[in-house]
């Protein structure tokens, strides 16, 4: 049973760890519940959306993260079962712990409070009923449980064996070693394993796979600084036109496919062209509007929940007329600058933003000729 550490217990960690962060076990032992709002995997906009829907969150205590993301906290009176809300978004309670301010980030920045917000200016304001909701709320995700890994699996590979090459054999999880690039009497060196971020305490050098790398003597300093273009996957005839931009959801639960595609990281990131594929899942265990977006046979994610019910009617005929419904597609993102973060991969779709255009892919690959625009009978297509 986890409980409050006791004052004399406190002052004994301190006296043995001095440097150490400040973590707070977050649900009913703190009555604190956190929303850990994660920008790099889309929470700002994820949580614009939940308060578009479920309204204003109330000021309260905030902190900034040394990873660039955001804290809020709130009281609770009872358990807070911990939750994915959505892409970005996680609700932290029961089980869980947040690093506080002024707790020292492996990239070197520092977590702080947000000027106004923090416990000398207000208490934790209660947290919003709608948090708790266990099912329309949670069920408005679309996409696979569980967060994403901060890395895709084939980039902590390579990221453990280049610390195998320097002396260093990872533990799973965050753990310190001792640092081979200064003499290290204790260990100094700071790993995070899932997210292939360091930072030695000692020598104060630190950064992601690609300084790591550097300092190995195997990738020279500042290489790759363009960004990468080209087109990836095959040139398939496009079936639904459009020039309106709209950014696909979920995109962060497929990072090791986008990978893929992309072949590598930039140190400007991507921009690859591509043809996407959009399939109807009439059978979707949450939303049976859902449509996923696939490149070159990878899933890569779902349009918007709006954007789905708009065109959904549009990519079943097309399907039904053209045998795919097909449109342009860029993959943008996924700079890696040798630091402590990168960027993730994103996609952005090319469709049409109100009444449609199909297109006949009778003179070949790649090569579409235009229809009039049409309007589609919403009552005769599911």
């Amino acid at each position: 049973m986890v409980r409050p550490a006791t004052e004399s217990e406190i002052v004994s960690w301190w006296r043995r760890w001095p440097d150490a962060n400040l973590g707070i076990v977050t649900g009913s032992v703190s009555r604190l519940g956190v929303l850990d709002i994660d920008p790099r995997n889309g929470g700002d906009r994820s949580l614009d959306g939940l308060e578009a829907r479920w309204g204003p969150l109330p000021a309260t205590l905030e902190d900034r993260t040394g990873g660039g993301g955001r804290h809020l906290w709130f009281a609770i009176a009872d358990r807070l079962p911990m939750a994915i809300l959505a892409p970005g978004v996680e609700l932290k309670g029961e089980g869980g712990l947040v690093v506080a301010p002024p707790s020292l980030h492996a990239s070197g920045a520092r977590y702080e409070w947000v000027p106004g917000c923090s416990p000398a200016d207000r208490p934790p304001a209660p947290l919003p009923p709608w948090l708790r909701l266990p099912g329309e709320l949670h069920r408005a995700r679309i996409g696979p449980a569980g967060p994403p890994p901060p890395r895709t699996d084939a980039e902590q590979a390579a990221f453990a064996a280049a610390w195998r090459r320097a002396g260093v054999a990872l533990r799973p999880g965050d753990g310190y070693y001792h640092c081979p690039f200064h003499p290290d009497e204790h260990p100094s060196l700071h790993i995070d394993v899932e997210g292939c971020r360091w930072f030695c305490f000692g020598c104060r050098r630190g950064g992601g796979a690609g300084r790591l790398l550097e300092l190995l003597g195997e990738r020279p300093a500042g290489a790759q600084r363009r960004r990468m273009r080209a087109w990836v996957g095959g040139r398939e005839p496009v079936t639904i036109a459009g020039a309106s931009r709209l950014d696909i959801v979920g995109e962060s639960h497929h990072q090791d496919e986008l990978l893929a595609l992309a072949g590598h990281r930039a140190y400007g990131g991507v921009e690859l062209q591509a043809v996407a594929e959009l399939v109807p899942e009439l059978d979707h265990p949450i939303d049976p509007m859902a449509v996923s977006v696939w490149i070159d046979g990878r899933a890569v994610g779902y349009l918007a929940r709006d954007d789905a019910r708009r065109l959904h009617a549009l990519v079943v005929e097309t399907r039904r007329q053209a045998g795919r419904a097909t449109c342009r597609a860029l993959i943008r993102g996924g700079w890696d600058r040798g630091r402590a973060d990168v960027g993730r991969f994103g996609v952005v779709l090319l469709l049409p933003e109100q009444e449609a255009t199909l297109t006949s892919c009778e003179s070949g690959p790649g090569v579409a000729r235009r229809r009039p625009a049409r309007s589609i009978d919403h009552a005769g297509v599911r």
